[in-house]
């Protein structure tokens, strides 16, 4: 099998030749710091260091690493068109203003929100707030043109990201609050649905632009809204089936008849408890399996999820891979492909970005070890 044919394979819950692997997505990639430093150990520093989101701080994977450990996907995304204005501060972080006009700090390598534009706002407020414009911030011109060269090829899978995460909960309050958007959801219902629509069609005209370019071309497409903590969901079921899910529905079905590509659904934390509603609402992919949080056991989450949904992830980079010995992170590849793999529907790769306290080493070795404990029959 080539590369696209065994993920397609696994993600039709078949069994390939192996395991397929991700690295290089939205989630999937390395953070610039770990990037660097990865580069340096593979001798491959002459290979330049192309930024991905400088809100975000990760980077491009060059398709010379991407070859190394056989990717077996390839990414595409718009860029964004008009540069986060970054400042630094007297203590030498950088602020920066967000196309949604969220004020974040750059610490510890991540974009942390330190003013909240509509934390004061009233509904009435909501008309007047300056509201962002995705065919102003992506520049869509040569998507088709780099989707069609992969499409021909026919080597890799090609996985779609329209640039934004496509979220609709997160975004709610990353304008308002935490606390306070809670509060709106309980108490403030009006400007919760009236917040939550607006940036729902906003989404909806980020994923038109980007999949009248693409969509056909696509075998995969992410979206991404954490819904989950640690120890389970950030709400009871019925609060999200009845504030939150109405809103996601929406934005799936609009996606769903544009793209005939699987819906990869990106939520870190114990969302256990809500997969029931995620498959309902059309999600094909879990990513990224974050084992180290409660009740994300993979042996439990495949007996009871299996043969409803793909696990795309759950390589540990809370403990094992920052952590483990060579020797630790060779055995959790082999428990997890050996618990999540049979029957297909898994995609190896970690969970989440790879952070600056990952030894490369560790890194080589779980793509190693991925490739030998991989192959099916397991």
């Amino acid at each position: 099998m080539n590369h696209k044919e065994r993920a397609l394979t696994a993600l039709n819950h078949e069994e390939p030749d192996r395991v397929p692997l991700d690295l290089g997505g939205r989630q999937t990639t390395f953070m610039l710091e770990t990037y660097n430093r990865f580069k340096a150990h593979l001798g491959l520093n002459h290979l330049p260091t192309r930024v991905m989101s400088h809100k975000w701080q990760t980077a491009y994977v060059d398709e010379q690493i991407l070859d190394r450990f056989s990717i077996d996907f390839r990414h595409l995304r718009p860029p964004m068109i008009i540069e986060t204005d970054m400042t630094e501060t007297a203590d030498g972080k950088i602020n920066f203003i967000d196309e949604w006009g969220v004020k974040r700090v750059i610490d510890a390598g991540y974009a942390s929100i330190i003013d909240y534009p509509l934390q004061k706002a009233s509904l009435s407020d909501l008309d007047d707030f300056a509201w962002p414009d995705p065919a102003k911030i992506f520049d869509y011109s040569n998507l088709r043109q780099q989707a069609n060269q992969l499409f021909g090829e026919g080597k890799y899978a090609i996985v779609g990201n329209m640039g934004s995460p496509g979220n609709i909960f997160e975004q709610s309050w990353y304008l308002r609050g935490l606390s306070e958007f809670f509060l709106d959801l309980i108490d403030n219902k009006d400007f919760a649905h009236a917040l939550m629509s607006k940036i729902t069609e906003i989404r909806k005209q980020n994923a038109k632009y980007f999949l009248e370019e693409v969509g056909e071309y696509l075998d995969v497409f992410q979206l991404a809204d954490d819904l989950a903590m640690q120890s389970g969901p950030y709400m009871s079921p019925d609060l999200y089936r009845e504030m939150i899910k109405p809103y996601q529905v929406d934005l799936f079905r609009f996606v769903k008849d544009l793209t005939p590509a699987k819906i990869y659904y990106h939520s870190c934390g114990s969302v256990t408890g809500l997969l029931d509603d995620l498959i309902d609402v059309g999600v094909d992919i879990l990513n990224p399996v974050q084992v180290s949080a409660e009740g994300m056991q993979t042996d439990l989450l495949k007996k009871k999820f299996g043969n409803r949904i793909c696990f795309w992830g759950a390589m540990d980079t809370t403990d094992i891979l920052p952590h483990g010995a060579k020797e630790a992170v060779q055995n959790e590849v082999r428990k997890i492909i050996q618990t999540l793999a049979p029957g297909g529907g898994f995609v190896l790769a970690s969970v989440h970005n790879l952070q600056p306290d990952i030894p490369p080493e560790n890194i080589i070795a779980m793509f190693d070890a991925a490739l030998k404990y991989g192959a099916y029959p397991l």
